[in-house]
């Protein structure tokens, strides 16, 4: 979990999904979960690498959407990701606990959703004095 939460994103989908299972697991759970495991061995030097870049100090925003993709349950996932010089600060990934009727409402929930994120960044970004603008936002709706 930590990896997931704090170095690791492209972990997010997979470790939460697996959790899903935790209290009655199975045999094929334990075996993602060893799946999991020789991933992190194979790709022990990966992460996120912060390095002094040179370039537009401005946090952008990207976030996507998934309608009705769980095959378990068919309800969708949402996921967004903040960038600062084009380096990842944070990310979320959700199931949705509620029905969206179309693609379109649920990457407007998205939008809401990290937006509120963005508000907070927005006044770290400003009293940290590296950003004096918004959030930049790109979504693919």
């Amino acid at each position: 979990m930590y990896d997931m939460v704090c170095t690791r994103p492209d972990l997010a989908h997979i470790v939460s999904m697996v959790s899903k299972f935790l209290s009655n697991s199975r045999r094929q759970h334990w075996d993602i979960v060893k799946w999991i495991f020789r991933y992190l061995r194979g790709t022990a030097n990966y992460g996120i690498m912060f390095s002094r870049q040179h370039g537009n100090p401005s946090v952008m925003r990207y976030i996507d959407a998934d309608y009705a993709g769980n095959l378990d349950d068919m309800r969708s996932t949402t996921s967004y990701v903040f960038t600062l010089v084009g380096e990842p600060i944070c990310w979320n990934f959700i199931f949705q606990s509620l029905v969206a009727l179309s693609t379109i409402a649920l990457e407007n929930i998205t939008m809401v959703e990290a937006t509120k994120e963005a508000l907070w960044l927005t006044s770290l970004v400003k009293e940290m004095r590296i950003q004096k603008g918004g959030v930049q936002l790109h979504c693919d709706n």
